[in-house]
């Protein structure tokens, strides 16, 4: 797996200050260095080796945008379709209207799925169902992208509503569509009942009369225990459209009287009370595709592919690299991206994490940020179509270590490619990293036909 290409000399050691022995001792240490000893350095090539394994069960769900929709890979031919699950919560000691909802009852209760982005088609019809969830999620556990929406929901039971759309809603004019204050949506009717539960809960009573409903309004955890838990969104029918939905609200209608002129309460004023979802509360993805396999064993090249499917993993030469010198310098290694047409689909991820195989579940369940030891970052290099890693070698040594040591485990010598985004500071330091679920696919030089090189740069001593 070795091949030396060049050998130089990086410096020709020191020159030695003799002292004369003598009472004097201020330039006694320059005597300690042999006076034979030089330092040279080379650098060597080494290959690792990669292949594609499936994401399966690692990639945390937990995000403040979520996706709807399905889409067929023209490349692969595999179906992504993506669901997702949503809580929704109340603001802090929320209240209606103190003197009351007229007919305590909703004029309406809407779902608002807010979109700030979609890949495909804007003409495509799709089709979702919604669902009322029977059990909530619980803050503290990892849910995945591969979770069975079936635990939250009862599949049996006839949806809450249904809705076909587009992209494009046809129910506006181009007008309001094209206007500042038009904020990209699907709109979809809920039964009132939902509204009602709503209303009904919060002007509550006690057998005594005591007014007591407030506190299931107190904040959004006691909200999504006690009132409404949350609901399951399906994609149903269509193909070739997938929504990036950053928001998702409901709004109940209702009417309240108001003193009019004549200081009667005899006016009617309608209002709206809304209940968000997004970073406040849980909210998760599922998503299936039907058939990764035949891009697992494609072995000319690997993949990359989220939001849901398939990540790289390279076997790094580590024994070779370590035994071939006393001192490490420098490891550099690089993937390079097969230059593709696929429009969106292809688009290249910004961020690459390299993390070891042993770690790469903890790293996203402990929120940790690149320590350049067991985990680096590299960003997509347009001009070069790589993802560089300039320097790896802590890394070499840290693994060769824990293995020497009986501390590792069969895959000491493995890292795993995957895409990311971080969030930075106002000093653009990162300060957070997530998996990257947009819809994007890209293959690597890698796998049967290619072996990447790693260039090493070592020194030494020589006698």
């Amino acid at each position: 797996m070795r091949k030396t290409f060049s050998c130089f000399l990086l410096a020709i050691a020191t020159i030695l200050t003799f002292t004369q022995c003598d009472d004097n001792t201020e330039s006694m240490g320059g005597s300690i260095v042999p006076g034979t000893d030089i330092i040279t350095a080379r650098t060597d090539t080494f290959y690792a080796k990669s292949n594609t394994i499936l994401a399966n069960d690692s990639i945390l769900a937990n995000t403040s945008d979520v996706y709807l929709g399905q889409y067929t890979d023209s490349e692969s031919g595999t179906i992504l379709n993506s669901s997702f699950v949503t809580q929704f919560g109340c603001t802090e000691d929320f209240e209606f209207p103190e003197e009351g909802v007229i007919g305590d009852s909703a004029t309406y209760t809407k779902l608002r799925l807010y979109f700030d982005k979609y890949y495909g088609d804007s003409l495509n019809t799709m089709q979702c169902e919604i669902y009322e969830l029977d059990n909530t999620l619980k803050e503290g556990i990892p849910y995945y992208t591969n979770l069975e929406p079936e635990e939250f929901y009862d599949n049996l039971k006839e949806p809450l509503a249904k809705k076909a759309f587009n992209v494009i809603d046809y129910q506006y004019h181009d007008s309001i569509l094209n206007g500042e204050n038009y904020t990209r949506h699907i709109e979809i009717n809920l039964p009132n009942s939902i509204g009602n539960r709503f209303i009904s809960k919060f002007y509550e009573k006690d057998a005594e009369g005591n007014h007591v409903g407030k506190k299931y309004f107190a904040n959004s955890e006691v909200f999504i225990n006690e009132i409404f838990k949350g609901i399951y969104v399906k994609c149903t029918h269509g193909d070739g459209t997938v929504l990036r939905i950053y928001r998702t609200r409901i709004d109940v209608g209702f009417q309240r009287y108001i003193k009019s002129s004549s200081g009667e309460l005899d006016s009617i004023q309608s209002l709206s009370a809304p209940f968000y979802s997004g970073k406040e509360v849980l909210q998760t993805n599922k998503f299936d595709n039907n058939d990764l396999k035949p891009l697992v064993d494609q072995k000319e090249f690997t993949y990359i592919k989220t939001p849901a499917g398939l990540f790289t993993e390279v076997e790094l030469p580590i024994s070779d690299i370590i035994e071939s010198s006393d001192t490490i310098n420098s490891a550099k290694i690089a993937f390079t991206r097969y230059n593709e047409d696929g429009g969106y689909a292809t688009t290249p991820h910004t961020n690459l994490l390299m993390v070891r195989k042993a770690d790469m579940h903890k790293f996203f369940l402990k929120n940790k940020l690149v320590d350049n030891t067991t985990s680096y970052l590299a960003t997509f290099d347009s001009s070069t179509n790589e993802y560089v890693f300039g320097n790896i070698a802590s890394m070499l040594k840290y693994c060769h270590k824990e293995h020497e040591e009986g501390k590792a485990g069969a895959d000491w010598n493995k890292v795993v490619l995957i895409p990311v985004t971080t969030t930075k500071d106002s000093n653009d330091n990162v300060v957070k990293i997530v998996h990257d679920i947009s819809i994007s696919s890209i293959r690597l030089r890698g796998g049967t036909a290619y072996d990447i090189p790693i260039e090493i740069v070592t020194s030494k001593f020589m006698e």
